[in-house]
């Protein structure tokens, strides 16, 4: 009986493994080790009651039965349970302190405790000591995948495989190893691999249909994703790559066709629906949202969008009707309680604050709360509590895991080594904070495509100028010979540009001499203020005031050190002029880019204020309002911001 349960686990028939084992249990009810392994079948059904039950009676027959003690500590371990765990692990290392699945297990407790070298040096000492248990391997590769070594996971991995062909976690472990180190003919191979030894696999057809649009086989590809979405009609990844495809195989008519099917068939999904609102015109857009309101009325998603059209159209009561019962449906969504919030800030001043502690309070997840923190830093600005303001955009920034991308390293211009031959044209940068892409805004119709945006999306221009570079000594750093070479071969001519640098940097002036830096600026602690409280269009983190305050120092030394070089051109525009002087603005605008008529400065204006009508950063001078509570950080700007132009104080 007991080699009828083997052979029928070896075949992964549960049900008859569990009815020979049963058989057995009846015929010698005290052996240890049937009912560890009775309840390693149950574990595998996923019965996890009957399971532990089954190894604690097994310990009550034996208590050296160290595969129970194990399989206890590991449960104990999944459910989160580490108190338990450690318990269990105790017990099982008297029995052997060297058991590789008792060195797994520390090696997990390790990793968690941050020790992550040695708890990959424990996963190798498991791993050094058995090579048939499939587990113990996917541990070791799945350790070495989350800390990058792709190709040594490589092998444990496949080993696990080998040992137990049906798991799909590890299948998909080896083909995310295979594709960061961009062996898409072996990860293709292991996902037909998979196909065929689990024909039923939803996640073996993504994988295969995934890899065929990347080997550039796009017909096969599209025909897989059908399949897939035939049989997962809301399977999300499939559907987006679906509908790229086969916008590059028919156009964005077939793409409509394909996604008005989908939400007649299934008017409650909100993704089509998505979709479709990105592709149609501006006008239509409004439509559009009716529709999916009166199609899906149950969708929380739904409302949330007719409530965002709402706010945008200037129904303020409807719009918080919209986000209330999108809310009340769907209590995860995020853009329906910041509407919220936004529309309590016309609320008298404390009112706003109450109301917006209330939305934080009532907040479904953590991430829902730190982005309400945003709206009540505005809200304590308005009602004239500047430190809980700060505290609250601190928080914003700071609760849970860090956000925005990383700061680049300004590296001055002795640093460079520039050739003979620079650049030309004009080079447009702003700081975060500075107002920058509202200035974008106004050149945009005014240059048309001598403006070049194409560093701050994808695909990116590939000349060593972007934001995340290599270093001054890399030779992959930027040259002007990239520089221009880049924009010959688009057909441009370099003299004419006014290229748009998410990043300026004094070695960036210094590799593209010759070029006349037109730079966006406004008060540094406006700058610093703004950047607290509104974030910046790069997307750029806020790691540290501190941080921030001596990264924007650099910055600014930079650009004055550039200002007295008499071999460099620079321009400047005062974005403070968007509130006090618009059409000075323009003038200014028009000087400095030789246009033939002073641009409109409505794009700008328009950008300045968001769907409810607030301002979209502050005017300028509110950092004296934040003087008190931000002295260390403002003090060392007082002098540079008067070289700048700016009062000290």
């Amino acid at each position: 009986m007991l080699q009828d349960a083997l052979t029928a686990l070896r075949a992964g028939d549960l049900s008859a493994a569990a009815a020979a084992l049963d058989r057995a249990l009846v015929a010698t009810p005290d052996r240890s080790d049937l009912l560890t392994l009775r309840a390693f079948v149950d574990l595998q059904i996923r019965d996890t009651a009957k399971a532990e039950a089954g190894f604690q009676a097994a310990l009550a027959h034996d208590p050296n039965q160290i595969d129970a003690y194990l399989a206890l500590a590991h449960m104990a371990w999944a459910r989160g349970d580490r108190k338990d765990a450690e318990k269990h692990l105790a017990y099982a290392k008297r029995v052997d302190a060297q058991h590789p699945r008792a060195l797994v297990l520390d090696a997990w407790m390790a990793g968690s405790d941050g020790e992550a070298d040695r708890s990959l040096a424990l996963l190798h000492a498991a791993a050094k000591r058995t090579q048939s248990d499939p587990m113990v391997l996917a541990a070791l590769g799945l350790g070495l995948l989350e800390r990058r070594h792709y190709a040594f996971a490589t092998e444990p991995l496949r080993r696990a495989i080998d040992l137990s062909p049906a798991s799909p976690a590890l299948r998909a472990a080896l083909i995310a190893a295979f594709d960061a180190q961009g062996h898409l003919d072996l990860s293709f191979a292991e996902a037909l691999s998979w196909r065929a030894v689990q024909p039923e696999s939803l996640l073996a057809h993504w994988h295969h249909a995934r890899l065929l649009a990347l080997l550039g086989r796009l017909d096969e590809s599209v025909a897989e994703l059908d399949g897939l979405l035939a049989n997962a009609p809301r399977h999300a990844e499939a559907l987006e790559l679906a509908i790229r495809l086969r916008g590059r195989l028919g156009g964005t008519q077939a793409v409509v066709a394909d996604l008005e099917a989908r939400v007649a068939a299934d008017p409650a999904w909100s993704l089509p629906w998505r979709l479709l609102l990105g592709l149609v015109e501006a006008g239509d857009v409004a439509a559009m949202v009716r529709r999916w309101h009166a199609a899906a009325p149950d969708s929380g998603e739904a409302e949330e969008v007719a409530a965002l059209l709402a706010e945008q159209e200037g129904r303020v009561a409807e719009a918080i009707d919209h986000a209330e019962r999108g809310i009340a449906l769907e209590p995860l969504l995020t853009e329906a309680r910041l509407l919220l919030a936004r529309q309590a800030l016309s609320l008298p001043p404390e009112a706003a604050v109450a109301r917006v502690q209330d939305l934080i309070a009532a907040a479904s997840t953590p991430e829902q709360a730190r982005a309400l923190q945003g709206w009540l830093g505005q809200a304590c600005h308005r009602a004239g509590r500047h430190r809980d303001a700060l505290l609250a955009w601190r928080r914003m920034w700071t609760d849970g895991p860090a956000f925005g991308l990383p700061l680049p390293n300004p590296e001055p211009a002795e640093s460079a080594r520039p050739a003979a031959d620079g650049g030309d044209g004009r080079l447009l940068w702003g700081l975060p904070g500075s107002r920058i892409e509202r200035i974008q805004a106004v050149l945009m119709p005014a240059l048309g495509g001598r403006l070049l945006l194409d560093r701050w999306h994808a695909p990116r221009r590939d000349d060593g100028f972007n934001l995340f570079r290599a270093g001054p000594a890399d030779d992959r750093g930027g040259t002007a010979l990239r520089w221009r070479s880049a924009l010959e071969g688009a057909g441009l001519v370099p003299a004419a540009v006014v290229d748009a640098l998410p990043f300026w940097d004094g070695w960036t002036q210094a590799m593209l001499h010759g070029t006349t830096l037109v730079v966006v600026l406004r008060d540094p602690r406006d700058l610093l203020l703004n950047w607290l409280a509104w974030g910046s269009s790069l997307g750029l983190g806020f790691p540290a005031p501190d941080v921030v305050a001596a990264w924007l120092h650099r910055s600014l030394e930079q650009l004055v050190a550039a200002e007295a070089d008499p071999r460099v051109r620079v321009e400047r525009i005062d974005a403070d002029l968007l509130d006090s002087d618009p059409a000075a603005l323009s003038a200014r605008l028009q000087v400095i880019f030789d246009l033939p008529t002073a641009p409109d400065p409505t794009p700008a204006l328009l950008l300045g204020r968001g769907p409810s009508g607030l301002p979209n950063d502050f005017p300028a001078g509110t950092w004296r309002n934040y003087a008190e509570p931000l002295q260390g950080l403002f003090a060392p700007f007082a002098e540079i911001a008067v070289r700048l132009g700016y009062p000290a104080e």
